[in-house]
């Protein structure tokens, strides 16, 4: 009856933590002992068996969490494979395949500071020239890219197989790069130095035909500078466009690289003939 008693006053307590227990549990000192007794080796027992319940699993879940790893870094390298081969295959698929020369270069009619009489560009064909842009009143890069460019055709002269190169400066502020101070201001260059100057709407149409790029401050203002591209165009004998040197290349670079394309049209000319 006692236990019987003890397992329904449990079961309430469980069932119903506020419910009032109505029956009384009467128990002797021998069962008391003998329950303690009964009580003490399962809490014991218990409580080593939840210790060693609880860390048996853990080798298991550590094991899967490191195979999910590898499989989550095999799966990973596969897409990246994968997406620089389709990448590659896209790039090839669409590869464009440029030949021939850029369209630089045309006709033009301007003006010689020297002898102030129309020039055509015809009138340079049977030889190469070395063409600049740039304005008289340019503070620094154009009196240094003139000076390199005199370097340059100094170092091509002392060459005896290769044709007489001739520098012109086109200006592209013909609205104070008069005849006469052209002419005053190339006597600071190359003894060849030839100045060309126009109209605005002549000096447009020739910048545009090399595509060289300037702006300057519209007004009467006088005191202004001029923002424009900085390149050398090597043209051929036949006024085709041959090759161009930017601002980066030293005067010895220039040269060694004007004369490898003039060698080079020479043979192909050559070659042509035959």
């Amino acid at each position: 009856m006692g236990a019987e008693a003890l397992f329904c006053t449990e079961k309430n307590l469980k069932e119903n933590p506020t419910a009032e227990t109505s029956t009384k549990v009467e128990t002797t000192p021998k069962e008391t002992q003998e329950a303690k007794q009964n009580t003490t080796p399962e809490t014991d027992s218990g409580t080593k068996d939840k210790s060693k319940a609880g860390s048996a699993p853990d080798s298991g879940p550590r094991w899967a969490n490191w195979k999910s790893v590898a499989a989550m870094g095999v799966v990973g390298t596969g897409v990246v494979l994968y997406y620089n081969y389709e990448k590659e295959r896209v790039l090839s698929d669409t590869k464009i395949t440029v030949t021939g020369k850029p369209a630089i270069g045309g006709p033009y009619s301007l003006v010689d500071s020297e002898t102030g009489k129309k020039v055509e560009s015809s009138d340079f064909h049977g030889q190469y020239t070395l063409l600049y842009f740039g304005f008289s009143k340019c503070p620094d890069i154009c009196p240094t890219e003139l000076k390199k460019m005199g370097r340059s055709l100094d170092i091509v002269d002392a060459q005896a197989n290769i044709p007489t190169v001739k520098p012109i400066f086109i200006t592209i502020d013909p609205k104070r790069d008069t005849p006469d101070r052209l002419n005053a201001y190339k006597k600071d260059y190359h003894p060849r130095l030839m100045c060309l100057t126009g109209s605005d709407e002549e000096i447009g149409k020739v910048s545009k035909a090399f595509r060289v790029y300037f702006s300057a401050p519209e007004g009467d203002e006088e005191d202004y500078l001029v923002d424009h591209s900085i390149f050398f165009y090597l043209m051929g004998v036949n006024g085709e466009f041959l090759e161009y040197f930017g601002k980066n290349l030293s005067a010895e670079e220039v040269a060694h690289k004007m004369m490898r394309t003039i060698r080079a049209d020479m043979a192909e000319r050559s070659m042509m003939k035959n």
